[in-house]
């Protein structure tokens, strides 16, 4: 059995031993852990499952990715697939906005700013163009879920077909670009519906990476409705977080790579690596579970 080390048992004698790196994530755990900070929201469907890390291209007609027996497809608009860090830090921007508002239009002014500096992109000059190109791409791509369930003799698809907006205005001018966004009305029914709380602070101390980034969401998805133990095999993980890579240790080993950092700076997850996979212990959510039943004040600590 192969596990990684307890990370809340690190003393002040050990840390000149750390890398820098480590040092620096297990200084921003604690800067956290005191001061909490921005709650910002998520959704279950892209805590079960994500977007392209990098872009797939404009040969690529679409894109899917698999947890249990969900399967999430991308079909691109006009402006390509959404990808990356910036894509995903915007939907956690759509979704905290409609859960604070209580409203499907969205006005990406001075929040989205104030919410991207938080998380660490700052939303100006060449950012600016590029926050630009993935709200079009958020805006223009076909979102299909779809549930296979399978019995002796029988078996059922159904799903459901969405975009994340319904209408979309984006205005390019010299120095001050300007978006109006109205999210579609099955996804703002998803996202009021099952809310997954973050720390923004988490986010930032984790971006650079949208592994790491799908990781934390995951985990505190996952840890806001576990009950009991559970092992989640290296072959589940995979088809969710790493169809990518062409081979499972490329995966095995990006996976246990990126998921250092987020154990670092969420280490109330219990989470084991064990030969099968990764173990999840019902866990203390990274938001206080308080926090959950008060969205329209997003703040704790």
């Amino acid at each position: 059995m192969n596990q990684t080390p307890d990370i809340t048992s690190i003393d002040a004698a050990t840390r000149p031993a750390l890398s820098p790196r480590r040092l620096r994530l297990l200084e921003l755990s604690e800067e956290i852990e005191q001061n909490p900070g921005e709650v910002a929201f998520s959704t279950r469907i892209w805590a079960q499952l994500s977007l392209p890390y990098r872009d797939p291209g404009a040969t690529v007609p679409h894109w899917s990715r698999r947890n249990g027996d969900t399967t999430l497809t991308l079909s691109p608009g006009p402006a390509g697939f959404p990808f990356g860090v910036l894509a995903r830090s915007l939907l956690i921007w759509m979704s905290t906005e409609a859960v604070r508002t209580r409203s499907r239009h969205l006005d990406p002014g001075p929040s989205l700013r104030a919410f991207l500096s938080s998380v660490g992109t700052y939303p100006s000059g060449a950012n600016q163009r590029r926050v630009m190109d993935q709200l079009h791409r958020l805006s223009t791509t076909s979102i299909i879920i779809e549930t296979s369930r399978e019995t002796p003799g029988r078996r059922t698809l159904s799903g459901q077909n969405m975009h994340v907006a319904h209408r979309y205005e984006l205005t390019y001018q010299r120095g001050a670009d300007h978006a109006r966004i109205e999210l579609s009305e099955p996804y703002f029914e998803e996202v009021m519906r099952s809310p997954v709380p973050v720390l923004s602070s988490a986010l930032a101390a984790l971006g650079g990476s949208p592994m790491r980034m799908d990781l934390y969401v995951w985990l505190s998805y996952r840890m806001s409705t576990l009950q009991r133990t559970t092992t989640v095999s290296w072959r589940q993980l995979e088809t969710q977080f790493g169809a990518q890579y062409a081979q499972p240790r490329q995966f095995k080993a990006a996976f246990l790579k990126n998921l250092e950092p987020v154990k670092l700076i969420y280490p109330q997850a219990k989470v084991a690596v064990v030969d099968s996979g990764l173990r999840l212990h019902p866990s203390a959510t990274h938001v206080p579970r308080a926090a959950h039943q008060r969205p329209r004040h997003l703040r704790v600590g």
